[in-house]
């Protein structure tokens, strides 16, 4: 599997080595931080799979890839990274790429509602404990900022 380029997808960096899914827990956090409902498709051990995600209040569901990748196997969103700690001056950033070993990979575009890859995105960020390299701007940022994003684009409906 080829890592996307960071223009093309939600990057969130993660320090743990291995991908574990507990979807479960990452269902009851969407509802609860996001106001989503996300269900995971495919194995969850896999390097790739899918969520479905939709408002609460509007279920209407978008399917959202996801594939994970070793950081070591990806050093073009290290690059971006680094690019987006400099642009925020470190925030502390920089600790958390310092200490990533794995990049969740989130396409920006999507079939259906095109708020859902940054929605999966801060899921991800929220569970995984690692920050996001967006493909729209440099910079990088958490869950409070895939929440402020979400909210200025009308998240949740």
């Amino acid at each position: 599997m080829r890592p996307l380029g960071w223009d093309e997808a939600y990057s969130v960096l993660s320090p743990e080595p291995i991908p574990r899914v507990e979807a479960a827990r990452w269902a009851q956090q969407a509802r609860t931080f996001l106001d989503a409902i996300m269900t995971v498709e495919g194995d969850p051990m896999s390097d790739s799979l899918a969520l479905t995600v939709a408002p609460l209040r509007a279920p209407h569901i978008t399917r959202v890839p996801v594939q994970t990748l070793p950081l070591a196997d990806c050093p073009a969103i290290l690059a971006a990274a680094e690019r987006g700690v400099g642009a925020i001056g470190g925030a502390g950033m920089d600790v958390l790429v310092a200490r990533a070993t794995r990049v969740w990979q989130v396409p920006r575009a999507v079939d259906g509602d095109p708020r859902a890859p940054l929605v999966v995105a801060a899921l991800l960020a929220s569970v995984l404990l690692g920050p996001i390299v967006p493909p729209d701007e440099v910079t990088i940022y958490g869950v409070r900022g895939a929440r402020v994003r979400l909210e200025k684009l009308g998240w949740p409906t």
